[in-house]
């Protein structure tokens, strides 16, 4: 599915690589827990992310509350298939290995133009702190240099501010507007960094949609079979303007 999603943007040839020459690519996070195939997931995007860059491309991707619950020891949602890959899973992805170094450098939030991405929610407290504090604060627990608990930021309490990892404000429930209280909140946010628009994921809609007058798009359709099985779909912006990618009938049984 990742590579049907992927040959929808005219981004991938399973024979060549990379075919999105200047295209940034942006992956919203939740790689892990998706169903059995996760490890090849994330060798594509490693190979993607080298490929890219000598046509002048940008392959990003975010963390997703499910790699930092994989961080903290917490595997439970992973597939029995994802399972079985690894003698201990949870050891494997701890912070301070070699997974979870990896993922230090997928960032919890980024800007590409005027639009914002992260995995659920563009929170006021982190527009006035700085995207690239944020990034920071994951990347050094990832990398086991902080606390042994996650940051507040990745792994919210109950009585924390909500997560940008975690937060469903802006995207539940499903393909309906948000709280005027909370698309008032986003809309300050986007102005204190500058841009027009966020991109979210994290809570499963039954087909790109756009809320707080197009304010957030929220582009998690379940593509997984591990979930809804939605038929690929993807978000192009390109010189400000923004459209929604549907695959069709025709080219969904071609070859990647």
């Amino acid at each position: 599915m990742f590579e049907r999603v992927l040959r929808l943007c005219g981004l991938y040839d399973r024979r060549t690589g990379w075919t999105g020459g200047n295209t940034v690519l942006v992956q919203i996070g939740d790689v892990l827990d998706r169903g059995g195939q996760e490890m090849e997931c994330l060798r594509l995007l490693r190979t993607l992310k080298e490929q890219a860059p000598l046509q002048g491309g940008t392959v990003v991707s975010l963390l997703g509350n499910h790699e930092v619950m994989n961080a903290a020891g917490l595997t439970y949602m992973a597939s029995p298939q994802a399972a079985a890959a690894f003698d201990d899973r949870a050891s494997a992805f701890l912070v301070g290995g070699m997974l979870a170094a990896e993922l230090s450098t997928w960032p919890v939030a980024c800007v590409v133009g005027d639009t914002v991405f992260t995995h659920a929610a563009l929170t006021s407290g982190l527009a006035a702190a700085g995207l690239d504090a944020a990034n920071a604060e994951a990347s050094s627990w990832l990398l086991g240099r902080g606390p042994k608990l996650p940051p507040s930021s990745l792994f919210p309490s109950a009585s924390a501010v909500p997560s940008p990892l975690w937060s469903r404000a802006l995207s539940d429930p499903p393909d309906t507007e948000p709280a005027p209280s909370a698309c008032a909140e986003l809309r300050a946010a986007l102005a204190t960094l500058g841009a027009a628009r966020l991109v979210v994921g994290h809570t499963v809609q039954s087909s790109i949609n756009c809320a707080c007058s197009c304010s957030v798009y929220r582009i998690d359709v379940g593509l997984s079979a591990a979930m809804n099985g939605a038929p690929p779909q993807a978000l192009e912006i390109s010189a400000g303007k923004v459209r929604v990618l549907v695959e069709s009938s025709a080219s969904a049984g071609g070859a990647v």
